[in-house]
């Protein structure tokens, strides 16, 4: 039984993933602004914050050997439309994470003689963005795509396998919350259909993160119903 870190975890899609690890038999960690079941309150983007919790969580469970960066926050407009603030706390809470988590993991996962990162990034990292998810969102999983093969060449001789997923649309609360054209005009764009399931989606993380994936590091998993090809 590994301890498992998943951030965002009180979001549709961590708390699938946090699902999906338990029936495996895992002991999974949870952090998030919101707490709950299993679910440890922290600010992801601050670097105290995530410094105690994952000192508490090597206290409580033990060292870290999966982590799953799937905290994120989306923006909307242009350049000139997202304001400075909104374009750093974007930035900070989807790519800055993700950098500071993997810090307080490694060490863990290099004495454990190995260990699995996986991070949630988008298609919008992949083709550029749009209005609907605006710059910041873009950039940073853009960005996450690229930490992720940083990382994967950096730590493959420590025994880490560090890889992504980029998911197209999926039925969340934020999918859900879109108006109805706007939905029906993001679907004629999947040639699949869609949305995608969340549960569907966390079967691709815990597969990253299984025996089966030893010979994968440094990819990104396009899951997106054909939304983007390449």
């Amino acid at each position: 039984m590994r301890v498992v870190v998943v951030t965002g975890a009180a979001g549709a899609i961590g708390g699938a993933i946090s699902r999906r690890f338990v029936a495996a038999g895992e002991q999974v960690v949870g952090l998030d602004l919101r707490s709950g079941a299993g679910v440890v309150r922290c600010d992801v983007a601050d670097e105290a914050d995530v410094a105690e919790a994952f000192a508490a969580i090597r206290q409580r469970a033990g060292p870290v050997e999966v982590l799953v960066n799937c905290a994120g926050m989306t923006g909307a407009g242009s350049v000139e439309d997202e304001p400075p603030e909104v374009w750093r706390r974007i930035l900070e809470v989807n790519l800055t994470s993700a950098y500071l988590c993997a810090r307080e993991a490694l060490p863990d996962m290099r004495r454990a003689g190995g260990g699995r990162i996986v991070n949630l990034a988008s298609v919008n990292g992949r083709f550029g963005g749009s209005s609907l998810s605006g710059p910041a969102y873009a950039a940073s999983k853009g960005g996450l795509l690229t930490l992720t093969r940083f990382l994967a060449r950096e730590h493959a001789a420590d025994n880490i396998q560090v890889n992504a997923v980029a998911p197209g649309p999926h039925d969340t609360p934020m999918w859900q919350a879109l108006d109805p054209g706007r939905r029906e005009g993001i679907l004629d764009t999947i040639p699949g259909g869609g949305p995608g399931d969340p549960e569907d989606l966390a079967g691709v993380v815990t597969f990253l993160c299984s025996p089966e994936a030893r010979f994968i590091t440094g990819a990104t998993l396009d899951v997106n119903g054909g939304q983007w090809m390449g």
